[in-house]
């Protein structure tokens, strides 16, 4: 192919335009470093545009002088495009694979082979205007759009419960059925996007809030047994700015919460605020705190039990161990753990209310999952699947859904003959306090449920295992047991028997079939 030089670069960037002026947008310096003509045909030339694109650094935080800003988000606009052969370098952030979109609306990643090499993008656009983003854009406008249709719900109360630095509102929904007595059920507190960066934890919460707001029976259960706070945008003045980590003052308020006043962002005093108003009668039973991380795996940051203690560790294990049971996005060592530190909302918490609260925060990653980039990469679809997860994950560990996911601690049950009850000081991954533990073959345990629906369910046991950083795929999970079917609404009874003594068992559950 014949290389023909071409007039100035002045000419043929004016020809192309990069702007960033909208929600979320954001990029730093940019330059034309090349462009020429490669001639395809006797009647056919491809013009060829090479960019060195530099992802925007977040201001200089104040609060925290040591950290170095980071500039991982970028979202800009190309125009003039269409026919021609964009080669893009994009210095300062991570390049695997991220998203363009020609309306602004539906984004797809680039495929492999345009973005063979580290920071670099390659690809005709075949529309004259493209946007590039770091992942999909979860924007302000999808967030207030969300919202409006949250809030129309009788069981969802809205309120604002602060403003941001730049008076943007930071709003909080309340979802239950006030029907039921609100002292019986598990206080759930969920808030996410401290890290205007992290686009995937936007989608994931969604398709949770989605499902808690719905009318489908789980939704329906969750709220007659849960109480919700949500408050899904905690940093919107960094989202909308098109920040990394930080709020448009250069904040990362993830690390704000032990500062005094005078360094404590609006936002997070507002979020304390909040907190200490629904935790006025009694502890919240869990707090979720959403993200993504670099990292190509999910994980929980669980607290070690060294900086909390064997019983906490035990809780946030049961929780991580039912969400990998359900995702096989998930697996037992991708867990990562961490001493619980006051700079962080967990260890504000922690220093409140200690056990009582069983509060951690869930990562989802950005490219793709399980360290493996020859299988699935993150897509908005799946971090809904994902979101189921963690909700099934949730209602077995406080037992939200008594209709279609009816669970069974087998230490409540009356006819167990030849066990032992213990706890074996929290070293192991049970429901509740205890656990069961045959002291002979032959041990017999009788579970009779009064009331269960006609219908069709798979029965599953717990398989106990150790409460340890990393354990095999084969225990910490349910094991399917039987096929059921109750003929007609009534009784339920399912009989166990050891067959050595020191087997152990903890719970069994029985899900309603779709």
């Amino acid at each position: 192919m014949l290389l023909l030089a071409l007039t100035g670069s002045s000419f043929l960037f004016a020809q192309v335009r990069i702007s960033s002026d909208f929600d979320t947008g954001s990029i730093g310096k940019y330059s034309l470093l090349d462009s020429v003509w490669v001639k395809r045909g006797a009647n056919d030339s491809l013009l060829t545009l090479t960019y060195e694109i530099h992802s925007r650094f977040d201001p200089l935080n104040p609060v925290d002088t040591s950290l170095r800003p980071s500039a991982r988000w970028y979202h800009f606009r190309m125009e003039g495009v269409k026919g021609k052969q964009i080669f893009l370098n994009i210095k300062n952030s991570e390049v695997i694979r991220p998203f363009y979109s020609y309306d602004g609306v539906n984004y797809k990643r680039f495929e492999e082979v345009e973005n063979q090499f580290r920071g670099t993008i390659n690809k005709i656009f075949t529309s004259d205007t493209v946007y590039i983003s770091h992942f999909v854009p979860y924007t302000y406008s999808r967030f207030k759009d969300k919202m409006k249709h949250w809030k129309s719900y009788d069981y969802v109360k809205h309120e604002i419960i602060g403003e941001s630095t730049q008076g943007r509102p930071l709003e909080m929904i309340t979802v239950t059925n006030d029907d039921f007595d609100v002292t019986e059920k598990k206080a759930i507190w969920i808030h996410g996007r401290s890290h205007p960066s992290e686009s995937p934890s936007s989608w994931h919460l969604e398709a949770m809030i989605d499902e808690i707001t719905s009318d489908s029976e789980f939704g329906r259960e969750l709220r007659k047994n849960a109480i919700f706070y949500i408050v899904p945008y905690i940093n919107p003045d960094g989202v909308y700015g098109g920040y990394s980590r930080s709020t448009s003052t250069g904040v990362n308020i993830e690390i704000n919460w032990d500062r005094p006043d005078s360094l404590t962002m609006p936002e997070v005093k507002a979020l304390k605020a909040a907190l200490e108003k629904v935790t006025a009668n009694k502890p919240l039973d869990l707090l979720l705190n959403m993200h993504s991380q670099i990292a190509n795996s999910v994980t929980y940051w669980i607290h070690t039990a060294e900086s909390t203690t064997d019983k906490f560790l035990k809780e946030q294990l049961m929780l991580s161990s039912l969400t990998i049971n359900y995702t096989p996005f998930y697996r037992p060592k991708d867990q990562s753990f961490s001493a619980v530190a006051p700079r962080y909302a967990e260890g504000w918490i922690w220093d409140r209310f200690g056990e009582a609260t069983l509060a951690i925060t869930f990562e989802t990653p950005y490219t793709f999952y399980n360290e493996d980039r020859s299988g699935t990469w993150v897509s908005t679809e799946n971090l809904k699947e994902l979101g189921y997860s963690v909700l099934y994950a949730v209602s077995d560990l406080y037992n939200l859904d008594s209709k279609n996911r009816i669970l069974v601690n087998l230490t409540s049950t009356r006819r167990k003959s030849g066990w032992a009850v213990s706890d074996a000081g929290y070293k192991r991954l049970f429901f509740g306090d205890s656990y069961l533990i045959s002291q002979k073959r032959g041990a017999r345990l009788k579970v009779k449920l009064p009331l269960v629906e006609k219908g069709e369910y798979e029965l599953y046991s717990w398989v106990v295992g150790p409460s340890a950083e990393v354990f095999p795929d084969s225990v910490n999970r349910w094991l399917k047991k039987a096929e059921i079917t109750q003929r007609r609404d009534g009784r339920f009874i399912w009989r166990i028997r050891s067959q050595n003594p020191g087997e152990e068992e903890s719970a069994i559950l029985l899900v309603r079939k779709r």
